[in-house]
């Protein structure tokens, strides 16, 4: 496993959890469209690498296939 891409990996599994946290401590709803809006928001103060990372975890995000339960 190359270190550089594992540690990429983390920085956006980290900022797709914050984003979520963000939500939850807000006492909204956790939905996609939430998730992006407050990844958007941390992207537009974001310089430069970590301006990638939240990209591409819009991208992820943006992307991934909702799978409801219940």
């Amino acid at each position: 496993m190359n270190v550089s891409t594992s540690a990429a990996t983390d920085e956006i599994t980290m900022a797709i959890g914050r984003a979520v946290s963000c939500l939850l401590a807000s006492g909204k709803h956790l939905e996609r469209s939430g998730i992006l809006e407050e990844l958007r928001k941390s992207e537009k103060y974001a310089v430069d690498e970590t301006k990638q990372v939240y990209a591409t975890a819009i991208r992820l995000v943006t992307n991934t296939v909702s799978v409801r339960t219940g």
